[in-house]
Parts: structure tokens; C-alpha cells; sequence
């Protein structure tokens, strides 16, 4: 394609209006331009209006390098104080603006654009899959349903287009120093990255049910606050000792409570009270041994006091993803990096968790890369991506296929 081609690619996407639920559209708009090229599509329904899609080229022997990227944006906050309409892009000062063109828009597109051109690259003798996801704003529940159909069992390394950059140096020093990019002493020579790991997560509620009372006469009712206070306590201990593990690029596994709620009227024993935490997790502390632990927690509480009545209810358990940094896969992906841009890249942990997270746990040989044009405007108002970067980035997914397959 050539750059208008490329372009035009990337604008017709962000106007399409995929807020979390309408996805089907961007699956239409991809299958349609696969199959104008050649290439072999496989549309699979989540629901209604809901469809991954699967694209394919196989010009070699063996397993495939995967392509990914999520069909989703999050809503636009405030349509009103966008400089520019949320789903009408707009190229300023080597912009372009739109919901999604950070997140992940840009890189959907990019990678879309690399299967093309290395469909039509006679000298392209590999296997790639390319898969688009509905879902990951909110629960990465595309990925988790092809993973468990078993779609990336044949993949052994894995693209991931999500925002790797920032829209300056400065910024990137900022984002180091904050501690939310992870660099293990490396000094960032550009405001150009790569992740070769994130965290994962694990959300979850605990419930207290108790029996309501007036307040007149706490002794005959059981308050579910006063049981939701005294469970908080073990757990804030629990994080204590949680916190103690280190990854040598993601850092401490991040417990936060993000949510309370209990009681309706101020003179009710109140009869229900619940929390919302989340936590962030790393390699060496894994997701189902935090699970496991916090069940115990739960268990021994009840068990111990004929009062007490919680209940632990999972709501996400997303894995956290880690390629070795001295990995042939992440040495190739620098080199890729180096070829087309003649510079140095941070290759570091994501702040941020990825689909990637759902596919690891159907295929732990995976290697994986998060790599994509967007920078820190993801999900902002007024969201944009580099003109410069988007095209630079259809290169680089281009030059790793190529040499994975060299």
C-alpha cells in the first residue's frame, strides 16, 4: 500500500464507533479488506454485534507468529471537549486524532497492513495469525474465549499492537521515574519502546452478611461492616508480606482496595457490606496461589468465629505475561527496532495489562512483545497517534515477521 493507502486504512477505523458492545463492525471492516487482498478470514461470535476475527497466511512450514489487537476504545469521556469530534479523525501538526487512535486503533491498523504487505511479498516465506479481539476495555473477554478454543495452540511467539511509546522523551523519563515503567537501570535513548512484560491482575469482592438490627439494639443483629472492617485488617496484613516479592522488570505485585460499600440507613445494623479489590501480580507471586491464599484467609475467619459470614467472589483472574529480556525473540524484536528507526529502544515492563494475558495461560511457551504506536494520550480526551510513528510501525511488525522467519 502506499501512504495514502495506509492512512486511510487507520482513518476508517476510528470512525467506526466501537465502544465496548458494537465491535461486529470493526470484523466487517477487516474481513472486507483481508479478503479484497487475498487473505483467509474466520469471523467467531461473542455475542450479538460481537465478533473476533481470525485472519491467516501460511507460506511456510510449522507454527505461526501471531498479530494481535483488541476491536474495542473506551467511551469518550466528554464528546463536548473534544477539539476535533471523538470519531472523526483529524490530521494536525503530524497527528492524528480520534478515540482509539492510541488505544488501539493505530496498531490494529498497522498490523493489519503488515499482514497485507507480507501476503504480497513474494520472498515472505512465513506463517502469520492475525486475530482482533472483542472485549479487552473491559475483561479481555474475546481472548479468553479463543484461547480456551484453543486458537493460539499452534502460535509460538505473539505481536501485541498496544501503546508502547510516549509522545516525548521527557515524558518517558517521567513515566520511568514515576516507577510506572519498570527499566531495571536501562536509560531510555528515544521516546520509543517495547514491553517485554506486564503484570497480570487478579479483582475480586469480599461479601459480609450479617443481620440487620435496629441500631438501638446492636447486640441482637450482626453487622457486616464491623466483620468487612475485621476481615480488611487480616488482609491489609496479608499485602504486607504479598508485597515482599520483586520482578526484576515488573517490579512488587500492587494490592489496592478500590471500592466499600455497606449500610442504608443510619440507624440499621446493616446487614451487607462489601469491598472491591484489585491487584496487580507478577511471575514470582502467581495469580492462583494469591487466590488460593485469600480463600484460606476467608475459610479460617469463618471457621473461627460463628458470626463472621464472607464470601469470596472472584471476578478476573488475568495473568501476568514476561518474556526474557535476553531472549532471541526480544533480541530480534531490538534489532527489528534498530533497522527501521536507527536507534536504540527501551525494551521494559507495561504498566498496563494486554489480551496477551489470556492467551499465555492457553500456550506458556508464547513469547510476547507489546509493541504499538500509541503513546500516553490513550484513553485522554482528544487521543491521538503519530502520523510518523503509526507508518514506522507497519515497518517494524514487517521486519519482525521477517526476520522471525529469516
Amino acid at each position: 500500500m502506499d501512504k495514502a493507502q495506509r492512512l486511510s486504512v487507520l482513518d476508517d477505523l476510528i470512525k467506526l464507533e466501537t465502544v465496548n458492545g458494537n465491535e461486529e463492525i470493526v470484523a466487517n471492516y477487516l474481513r472486507d479488506l483481508f479478503e479484497q487482498n487475498g487473505i483467509k478470514t474466520e469471523l467467531n461470535k461473542y455475542d450479538d454485534n460481537r465478533y473476533n476475527l481470525i485472519a491467516t497466511i501460511k507460506k511456510g512450514d510449522g507454527n505461526f507468529l501471531g498479530f494481535t489487537g483488541h476491536e474495542d476504545v473506551v467511551p469518550t469521556v466528554d464528546d463536548s471537549k473534544w477539539n476535533y469530534g471523538s470519531f472523526n479523525p483529524k490530521h494536525i501538526d503530524g497527528k492524528i486524532f480520534g478515540r482509539g487512535s492510541s488505544d488501539m486503533k493505530g496498531g490494529l491498523a498497522g498490523l493489519a497492513i503488515a499482514l497485507i504487505e507480507l501476503n504480497e511479498d513474494a520472498n515472505f516465506k512465513g506463517n502469520i495469525k492475525f486475530i482482533a479481539t472483542v472485549g479487552e476495555e473491559i475483561g479481555e473477554i474475546g481472548s479468553a474465549k479463543l484461547a480456551k478454543e484453543g486458537y493460539v495452540d499452534d502460535v509460538d511467539a505473539l505481536v501485541v499492537g498496544e501503546p508502547s511509546n510516549s509522545s516525548s522523551r521527557l515524558v518517558m523519563e517521567k513515566l520511568i521515574g514515576s516507577g510506572l515503567i519498570e527499566t531495571n537501570g536501562q536509560k531510555p535513548e528515544s521516546r520509543i519502546a517495547a514491553f517485554c512484560a506486564h503484570k497480570g491482575s487478579v479483582t475480586y469482592k469480599v461479601i459480609s452478611h450479617g443481620r440487620a438490627a435496629h441500631s438501638s439494639m446492636p447486640e441482637v443483629g450482626i453487622n457486616a461492616l464491623d466483620n468487612l472492617v475485621a476481615y480488611y485488617n487480616k488482609q491489609a496484613t496479608y499485602f504486607q508480606e504479598l508485597v515482599k516479592a520483586e520482578d526484576d522488570v515488573l517490579g512488587t505485585t500492587k494490592p489496592s482496595v478500590t471500592i466499600m460499600n455497606g449500610g442504608k440507613q443510619e440507624n440499621t445494623i446493616p446487614d451487607y457490606a462489601e469491598m472491591t479489590v484489585k491487584i496487580r501480580t507478577i511471575p514470582e507471586y502467581n495469580n492462583d496461589k494469591i487466590i488460593a491464599e485469600l480463600k484460606d484467609i476467608i475459610d479460617k475467619m469463618n471457621q473461627a468465629d460463628p458470626r463472621m459470614n464472607l464470601e469470596f467472589q472472584l471476578s478476573s483472574s488475568n495473568w501476568p505475561v514476561k518474556t526474557d529480556i535476553d531472549s532471541d525473540f526480544m533480541k530480534l524484536v531490538r534489532a527489528s527496532y534498530k533497522d527501521v528507526l536507527g536507534v536504540n529502544i527501551l525494551t521494559v515492563g507495561a504498566p498496563g495489562g494486554t489480551d496477551a494475558s489470556q492467551f499465555i495461560q492457553a500456550n506458556q511457551n508464547l513469547d510476547v512483545v507489546v509493541a504499538g504506536p500509541g503513546n500516553e494520550s490513550a484513553h485522554q480526551i482528544n487521543e491521538f497517534v503519530f502520523e510518523d510513528d503509526y507508518l514506522k510501525y507497519i515497518d517494524i511488525y514487517k521486519t519482525i515477521a521477517t526476520k522471525y522467519f529469516g
